[in-house]
């Protein structure tokens, strides 16, 4: 689901933070289970994909420039975004729950049923 947004290192950048965040996964299958979850992209799951969140998203990357190239790493969603805790992270007054760009994520999920079920 990589959009035109996603460029140079964002596939990777995507990848390295899921693998972070659920190591085990790629070896015998089994997820960091969280509650089910609904992004705003309309993904719903049920595991700690922390880019699957924000994929499609508008500002989904966040433009970093070295040595006179620009590479755009994607912005992650932060633990307590899975764990519905409205607390956030906070830096210079600002809250939301995504990084490095804290304003990708500023709302919780909604609360869902197994596979977001109404």
């Amino acid at each position: 689901m990589l959009g035109a947004a996603f460029t140079d290192i964002t596939a990777l950048s995507h990848e390295i933070a899921e693998t972070f965040a659920d190591p085990f996964v790629a070896f015998d299958g089994v997820h960091n289970i969280t509650p089910w979850w609904l992004s705003p992209n309309g993904n719903c799951q049920d595991n700690l994909e922390v880019g699957d969140v924000i994929e499609d998203l508008p500002n989904a990357t966040f433009p970093i420039t070295m040595n006179g190239f620009t590479y755009h790493p994607q912005n992650e969603a932060l633990l307590p975004w899975f764990e519905f805790k409205e607390e956030g992270f906070e830096h210079d007054g600002q809250k939301g729950y995504s990084y490095p760009n804290l304003s990708v994520l500023t709302a919780l999920s909604p609360v869902e049923k197994a596979h977001c079920v109404k």
